[in-house]
């Protein structure tokens, strides 16, 4: 077992367009279409990008293809690696909002999201929050 290293200055700022190619770089690589795809380890400061603020204003422009790759990527990636697991802060939940609001999004998707993840909060967020 090993222990991902934590940078605490990787945590500033906002997530940006670099970050969102450099995770589809990834999700091209690994292979996401396949049964049981093994997510690679990325350095830390990537993997602290998961946990910024702004995936729903930097992944706007991105297509619904690309979207739902991302949503998988993360979904997946959380469950092999520690230093992936975000709670309800997720990107995946701001990434599912989106399609939601371009009345894109698959039941199918969440139920697959719900079969590969021990995440209480994915595929919807913080549902107590809405209250």
């Amino acid at each position: 077992m090993t222990v991902d290293s934590f940078d605490p200055q990787a945590m500033r700022g906002v997530v940006t367009p670099e970050h969102v190619v450099q995770w589809l770089t990834l999700a091209e690589r690994c292979g996401l279409d396949g049964d049981s795809p093994s997510i690679e380890k990325v350095d830390a400061a990537l993997a602290a990008s998961i946990l910024l603020p702004g995936w729903d204003q930097v992944c706007e422009t991105l297509a619904d293809a690309e979207l739902e790759i991302l949503i998988r990527l993360f979904t997946l990636g959380e469950m092999q690696h520690g230093s992936w697991q975000a709670g309800a802060q997720s990107p995946v939940v701001p990434l599912v909002k989106t399609l939601k609001r371009r009345d894109k999004f698959d039941p199918g998707l969440a139920r697959w999201i719900k079969d590969h993840t021990t995440n209480r909060f994915l595929p919807h967020g913080d549902l107590s929050a809405l209250l």
